[in-house]
C-alpha cells in the first residue's frame, strides 16, 4: 500500500492524556473538527468486525453531531405592514332603576343606606317620582343583532329582541316596584313567560340609498348611490327588487343556529324533516335513509300495493303495507311499533322493469315535524307564523314559554344581563358652614347589559397609511435568530472503506488497534501515543494526522473500555452544542 508521509503533531501530557479522566479533561477539540458551516466535517470511522458495542457507540457519536447540523444567523424582521384592531363591540345602555344623585333627584341629603329617598325610582325611561309606572314602559330592552341567521344559505336573518318586562326580586323573592321601598342591594331578574321575543323576518329585499352632499366651498352637490340586500328598509332606500321572498316548501333555512328543511308550508302550519327523494327498489332491495332501514319484501303489480320491512334506528321493526291510492303515509298510521313523522313514505307506482323484474318507486322522507302558531318550535320558545302570499312564510316570531330568572340571564349566549347596586359616601362641607365635615350618602341600582363576547374591527395598515390622525412613517422589525436546520446524512463508515491515501475529512476512531485497522495504522506510524492494549477508556486528538485533516480516537482495552470512552465524547459534545 502506498502511503502519504504523515506529519505528527508533537504533543505532551497536556494533550494526550494516559487515562480516560485526564484526556477528558484536556480535551479541547474546537466544533468546526465536527460540524463546518452547518454541515458534517467528520466521519465517524467503525471495525469491519469490531463488536456490536463498537458498533452502538458510533451511532450514538452519529445522533450527537447530527443534532449540531444547523446554521444559526442575526437577520433584521421585514416589517411589510401591521395589523391592528379596533374593539366595536356595542354596549347597550343600563336600565336605570334607581338613583339619588343630585342630577338625578336634585338633592342629596341622606347619610347612609337606610335615609335613601323611597321615591327616587325611575321608570323605565325616566324619573317620575314613584316607580310604579315601570311596568307601562316596554319594552324594557330592545336590540337588533345582525346576520345571525341564514335563508337557502345566505347569512342575512338579523335577530330582532324586545323583552317588555323584566321583573327585580329581592332576597325575599318579593318584587320592590311600589313606592316606600328601597332599592336592594342584591337582587335576581326574572323575564316572565311570554315578555321575551325574538323576530326572524326572511323577506330579504334589495334597496337602492342615494345619498347628497354640497360642497362648502362652491356650493356643488354630488350625489352617490349604493345598494344594501337587507330586511329592514334602510333610511331613505328605494326597493328595487326581492332576493328572498320568505319561508316556501324545498328551502333551508336556520333558526338560532338549527337548521331545518321545509317539506310543505300550509298558513300558519310549517312542516319540515329530512326528504330523501324518489328512490326504485326490486323485491329485496335494501336501503338506509337517517338510520331508517326500508326492505321490500314483496310487490303487487296488479293491485298497485307493496309489502315492506322497515326497521328504525333502535331495532324497533314490523311489516307494514302501502299502496298507491294511499298518497303520502305515516308508517305511525300502520304500525304501532313507529312514532308520528319518523318515517313518511309515498308508493308512487310499481311497475315491470325493462330486465322483467318488479319495480316499486317510492317517496320517502324521515324525522318529519309539523309545527303551527303556538306550538313549541325549539325547546322553551313558542313559535308564531306570519304567512306571505300564497303558501310562504314571511316572519317567525319566537316566544319564551316559561319564565326566566337568575342572577344571570343568558340573552340567546349574545348577552348577559344583570342587577347592579352600587353605594358611595363623602365627606365634603355640604351645609356651605364653612366646616368640611359633612358626611353624604349616593346609591345607584341599574340592570346591567353586557355583551358576552367583543367584535373587532381589523385593518391592515402599510408605510403611507393613516391611523385616527396619525401618519404610518416606518414599520420596525425586531432582531431575531434565524435558524436553518440541515438534512442529515451518512457519516459512519467502516474501516475497510477508508482510502488512507484520500483522506477527505476530519475522522472519528472508534475502536482500539485490535478492533479498527485505522486506528492499527496510527499506533504503527507512531502518532498515536497511547498503549490501547491496557486502556481503561481514553479519548485521543491527533492534529493533522492525514495533512489537513484531524483524527479523534475513542478506544480502550475492551470494548466496555471503548464505550466509557464514547460516553465521555457525547457529554463532551453536548456542552460544545
Amino acid at each position: 500500500m502506498k502511503v502519504r508521509k504523515i506529519a505528527a503533531l508533537a504533543v505532551g501530557a497536556a494533550m494526550i492524556g494516559a487515562t480516560m479522566g485526564y484526556a477528558s479533561a484536556q480535551l479541547n477539540v474546537p466544533k468546526d473538527f465536527f460540524v463546518k458551516d452547518g454541515m458534517p466535517n467528520a466521519k465517524i470511522v467503525v471495525g469491519s468486525n469490531a463488536a456490536a458495542m463498537d458498533v452502538a457507540s458510533a451511532a450514538d457519536i452519529a445522533v450527537a453531531i447530527g443534532s449540531m447540523l444547523y446554521t444559526a444567523e442575526e437577520v433584521q424582521a421585514d416589517g411589510v405592514s401591521v395589523v391592528v384592531k379596533k374593539d366595536i363591540t356595542t354596549y347597550p345602555d343600563p336600565i336605570k332603576v334607581y338613583s339619588n344623585w343630585y342630577e338625578d333627584y336634585g338633592t342629596v341629603t341622606a347619610t347612609k343606606y337606610d335615609e335613601l329617598p323611597t321615591d327616587a325610582w325611575w321608570n323605565g325611561s325616566a324619573y317620575n317620582g314613584s316607580y310604579t309606572d315601570w311596568d307601562a314602559i316596554t319594552p324594557k330592552f330592545t336590540t337588533e343583532i345582525e346576520n345571525m341567521d341564514s335563508i337557502k344559505g345566505d347569512k342575512q336573518i338579523d335577530w330582532d329582541i324586545n323583552i317588555d318586562k323584566i321583573m327585580i326580586l329581592d332576597s325575599d323573592g318579593k318584587t320592590p316596584d311600589q313606592t316606600g321601598n328601597l332599592p336592594p342591594k342584591s337582587a335576581t331578574l326574572k323575564i316572565p313567560a311570554g315578555n321575551f321575543t325574538i323576530t326572524f323576518n326572511f323577506v330579504i329585499k334589495k334597496w337602492e340609498v342615494t345619498t347628497s352632499s354640497t360642497d362648502p366651498q362652491w356650493g356643488l352637490t354630488t350625489t352617490s348611490t349604493e345598494t344594501v340586500v337587507d330586511d329592514d328598509q334602510p333610511s331613505g332606500g328605494v326597493e328595487k327588487e326581492t332576493v328572498y321572498s320568505g319561508i316556501t316548501s324545498g328551502t333551508t333555512f336556520t333558526l338560532l343556529g338549527n337548521e331545518y328543511y321545509v317539506l310543505n308550508v300550509q298558513n300558519d302550519t310549517l312542516t319540515y324533516g329530512k326528504d330523501h327523494g324518489v328512490q326504485w327498489f326490486h323485491v329485496g332491495d335494501e336501503m338506509e335513509f337517517d338510520g331508517y332501514k326500508i326492505q321490500v319484501v314483496d310487490i303487487s303489480i296488479n293491485e298497485q300495493r307493496v309489502l315492506l320491512r322497515v326497521t328504525a334506528p333502535d331495532g324497533r321493526n314490523d311489516l307494514v303495507i302501502i299502496s298507491v291510492t294511499d298518497g303520502e303515509k305515516d308508517v305511525s298510521e300502520l304500525s304501532t311499533k313507529f312514532n308520528p313523522g319518523e318515517l313518511v313514505l309515498t308508493l308512487d307506482n310499481t311497475f315491470v322493469g325493462i330486465d322483467g323484474n318488479l319495480i316499486a318507486q317510492l317517496e320517502i322522507r324521515t324525522n318529519v315535524v309539523s309545527v303551527s302558531s303556538g306550538d313549541e318550535f325549539i325547546s322553551g320558545w313558542t313559535a308564531t307564523f306570519l304567512p306571505g302570499t300564497g303558501n310562504t312564510i314571511e316572519t317567525i316570531v319566537l316566544t319564551n314559554k316559561n319564565d326566566l330568572s337568575g342572577s344571570d340571564l343568558d340573552i340567546l349566549g349574545k348577552y348577559k344581563v344583570s342587577y347592579e347596586f352600587h353605594e358611595w359616601t363623602k365627606t365634603a362641607d355640604f351645609d356651605n358652614d364653612g366646616e368640611a365635615d359633612d358626611t353624604r350618602y349616593t346609591a345607584k341600582a341599574q340592570i346591567v347589559i353586557d355583551p358576552t363576547e367583543k367584535v373587532y374591527d381589523e385593518k391592515e395598515l402599510k408605510v403611507g397609511d393613516e391611523l385616527e390622525g396619525w401618519s404610518i412613517e416606518q414599520i420596525k422589525g425586531a432582531t431575531y435568530t434565524k435558524i436553518t436546520v440541515n438534512p442529515a446524512e451518512s457519516i459512519t463508515v467502516l474501516d475497510t472503506e477508508v482510502d488512507l491515501n484520500a483522506v477527505d475529512s476530519n475522522l472519528i476512531l472508534v475502536g482500539g488497534p485490535v478492533a479498527n485497522s485505522v486506528t492499527a495504522y496510527l499506533v504503527d506510524q507512531g502518532l498515536s501515543q497511547i498503549n490501547w492494549y491496557l486502556s481503561d477508556g481514553d479519548i485521543e486528538f491527533i492534529e493533522n494526522a492525514f495533512g489537513d485533516f484531524s483524527v479523534i480516537i475513542v478506544a480502550g482495552k475492551n470494548r466496555e473500555s471503548t464505550r466509557a470512552a464514547a460516553q465521555e465524547l457525547l457529554d463532551y459534545l453536548k456542552d460544545l452544542a
